[in-house]
């Protein structure tokens, strides 16, 4: 199944590879971040791309994005909310504009992306939301309580929304990875994963191709939430 799609967080990580192989699975896909220069970047590797640059926590702009859509793309299937961003602090060290600017990316904007889209989602016959989470919303990480707190809101909002939209045949997955080698960990104020983390982690490409496993479910299957790990052990 293809169609139009919404990316945020695609400049860079899981929402970069899920732009890029949503668009050669054929879907035209609006590729949303703040990162001109990369998204860019990415539009010129597929012509299924149309980078869309926003800060989609300001007034306006998941409405700006919606309206982009439906202009560029001619419609909407499709929305990624994968756009998330973390910090390394104890509770008692946490500065406010920190936890103001992961809830505002983790939580609200996710909300309110979603919100913003159900009316052009009502159009489709095939039409889905896929919100990244994390396993953190299930699992208590010292120095990550902010982080942990808005994945588990963005899981309990996409549960509750997946109820609300059966009847409008919206169907709403939620997308939990476990530790992924992306650019969050030096966004978060830490250090890039060594090589020995990284063996316990996924990719980003593979966080991408699971988006795309998501978006070909039968009609009418939800799997609801679906963790993702890396198998250490392959047999």
């Amino acid at each position: 199944m293809t169609g139009n799609a919404i990316v945020t967080g695609a400049s860079s990580g899981i929402g970069r590879e899920a732009a890029k192989q949503l668009a050669q699975e054929g879907w035209k896909v609006l590729a949303v971040a703040r990162r001109e220069n990369r998204l860019k970047a990415l539009e010129q590797e597929n012509s299924n791309i149309v980078a869309h640059v926003a800060d989609i926590t300001v007034a306006g702009a998941p409405e700006a994005v919606m309206a982009a859509a439906a202009e560029k793309l001619g419609g909407l299937d499709l929305l990624v909310n994968n756009a998330g961003t973390s910090w390394i602090t104890t509770v008692a060290d946490m500065p406010v504009e920190k936890l103001d600017q992961i809830y505002n990316l983790n939580v609200r904007a996710l909300i309110l992306m979603c919100q913003k889209a159900i009316p052009l989602l009502e159009k489709s016959e095939k039409a889905q939301i896929i919100n990244v989470a994390s396993v953190a919303g299930h699992l208590p990480m010292a120095t990550l309580a902010a982080y942990c707190s808005s994945k588990a809101a963005a899981i309990m909002f996409s549960r509750v929304l997946a109820k609300e939209l059966t009847e409008r045949k919206i169907r709403v997955n939620v997308l939990n990875p476990c530790g992924t080698d992306t650019e969050i960990f030096e966004v978060a104020g830490g250090n890039a994963p060594t090589e020995e983390a990284r063996k316990g982690m996924v990719s980003a490409a593979d966080m991408g191709r699971m988006v795309v496993e998501l978006t070909q479910l039968p009609a009418g299957l939800d799997i609801g939430e679906v963790a993702v790990h890396r198998r250490l052990n392959p047999y």
